[in-house]
């Protein structure tokens, strides 16, 4: 469950890659059918992380958990490409939000183990 969340956020973040850069003349240029491509492409990569996303949601107790883990993957995969790939600038404050956000689904990760009652069945 926990990897199919984090799988989601994977694919999502590759859509919001493709989508951006659809949008980016310098990558597209004049071209309406790499344009298209990118499009399509993007569509079929979110359908199918919203699919994992669901798979998630079938397989998990809660949906607190595999909407906390998508989205955050999401977010922290889609700041780190638009760092490294699209140069975009961040700041201190978005680092240290990023990393709010990992301990967070760290703690939330935990409390879910151990909180899982015993499901054994006494006759």
């Amino acid at each position: 469950m926990i990897s199919e969340a984090f799988l989601a956020g994977l694919w999502a973040a590759i859509g919001n890659t493709l989508g951006k850069t659809a949008g980016t003349v310098s990558i597209v240029g004049d071209s309406h059918l790499i344009w298209l491509l990118l499009l399509v492409v993007m569509v079929m990569v979110n359908t199918w992380g919203l699919r994992l996303f669901m798979r998630s949601l079938d397989a998990s107790d809660n949906t607190v958990l595999p909407t906390v883990i998508s989205s955050a993957s999401s977010y922290v995969l889609s700041g780190i490409v638009g760092v490294f790939l699209f140069n975009e600038d961040t700041s201190r404050w978005w680092w240290c939000g990023i990393l709010t956000i990992i301990m967070g689904l760290m703690l939330i990760s935990l409390s879910n183990q151990k909180s899982k009652p015993d499901k054994t069945v006494i006759s």
